[in-house]
């Protein structure tokens, strides 16, 4: 499915009375993953009923002599305040963590969204962008000295 633009992305528009120029073409990538603007709501609200039942699953198989403990079970944090965390700290420093979450950042695309906040500052960009990551769950294990972070995509 091919076109000149995003038929819900133009539905989507044009109910903000804002300009229709520049649409992303309609192809199934965009409307399930790049950020088709009609169907964000609806994309949105079945990632997380899918990501709460997968999570419901994973708490229901857990051993009660487990050591591992979800530490985002009914809001989202970004990684920066989980790492103000006592626990985070003990496995990891933030320091640390920054060091090697830039070797990983910097292999991930920019994408379209991001380019503005990437031209303005491209030296802090990666380092902001994993420190503003809200991943749909965190759980950690402090016998082990790890920490999982959960992403359902």
């Amino acid at each position: 499915m091919q076109s000149a633009g995003c038929r819900l992305c133009r539905i989507a528009r044009d109910a903000r009375g804002e300009s229709t120029d520049g649409l992303a073409a309609e192809t199934h990538d965009q409307i399930n993953r790049e950020g088709c603007e009609g169907m964000a709501t609806t994309v949105t609200a079945a990632h997380h009923s899918i990501w709460r039942h997968l999570f419901d699953s994973m708490h229901a198989a857990q051993k009660p002599k487990s050591k591992l403990k979800v530490v985002t079970l009914d809001k989202e944090s970004n990684l920066s305040t989980l790492w103000r965390r006592e626990e985070f700290l003990r496995i990891c420093s933030k320091e640390e963590l920054a060091e090697k979450a830039q070797e990983i950042e910097v292999t991930i695309p920019v994408n379209k969204i991001q380019e503005t906040r990437y031209n303005f500052d491209p030296r802090s960009f990666f380092a902001n962008r994993f420190w503003g990551r809200r991943s749909d769950g965190v759980a950690i294990n402090e016998a082990l000295q790890i920490v999982y972070i959960l992403e359902f995509n």
